[in-house]
């Protein structure tokens, strides 16, 4: 059993860690009132991961780059139109000739100025590919191209409706083969030709063809055959509108 003494240092001992206590309690009331104002939450705020962070704006006499946002990229010009007196490349791009049709499967697209008219015709075969410009009765009266490609041969004839059911060459009616320019090209399942003609050759085997005027056209293809002698696989009628002078 403790005596006297040794109760009256025990006593002394607890309070002075008592009083140690309440002076580092004190202590850190005060560190706290020092690094915090009133009003302000010592909560550290942070952004949201759904939101990205503001770019701050640059600072007067800031040495460091502005952020600027990079531009959109601006779409690509279209490609202008080929004009007719263009040589032809025998394959033909979307937006190249300024007028398209189909007539039995067969895309013809035709341009022309005031003196020339320039034809890309799309088969659906790999046997010749014609047509025939503003015919009187039938085939009768036709101005016709015909045009076929053999193992990347393009052969293109200019013919004349001689009848209502036929045609023959220019050469072998008294004219002349008018075909300005001419180039083809043939895949599994498609030919192109493209040509261009005058539009008044002054041959009485062709015919005069007016800037601004409608003419009727036939137009046919052979699916397998490119011999220009035989029957057409099928035909069809349609119509063309040349563009008006310049």
């Amino acid at each position: 059993m403790p005596s006297r003494g040794q109760e009256g240092v025990l006593v002394s001992k607890w309070i002075l860690v008592v009083l140690g206590v309440a002076l580092a309690a004190g202590f850190a009331t005060w560190l706290v009132l020092t690094q915090w104002p009133a009003g302000e939450s010592a909560v550290t705020e942070t952004t949201p991961a759904a939101e990205a962070p503001q770019v701050p704006a640059a600072v007067e006499g800031s040495t460091a780059a502005p952020v600027t946002q990079a531009p959109s990229p601006e779409p690509k010009p279209a490609a202008p139109p080929r004009t007719a007196l263009s040589s032809v490349e025998g394959v033909i791009s979307e937006g190249e000739y300024a007028h398209s049709t189909k007539v039995s499967d067969v895309e013809v697209h035709w341009m022309n100025d005031s003196r020339v008219l320039c034809v890309g015709l799309v088969s659906p075969g790999t046997g010749y590919v014609a047509i025939g410009l503003d015919p009187v009765d039938g085939m009768l009266g036709a101005n016709f191209i015909l045009g076929s490609v053999r193992e990347g041969i393009v052969t293109v004839r200019d013919d004349y409706g001689n009848s209502t059911t036929g045609h023959d060459a220019d050469t072998k009616l008294g004219g002349a083969d008018h075909v300005m320019s001419s180039a083809g090209h043939q895949w599994a399942d498609q030919t192109v030709v493209e040509f261009v003609i005058p539009l008044d050759s002054g041959d009485s085997t062709d015919k005069r063809l007016v800037p601004g005027g409608t003419y009727p056209i036939l137009v046919a293809y052979n699916d397998l055959s490119d011999d220009f002698s035989m029957r057409h696989t099928r035909r069809g009628t349609g119509e063309i509108t040349l563009d008006p002078a310049p």
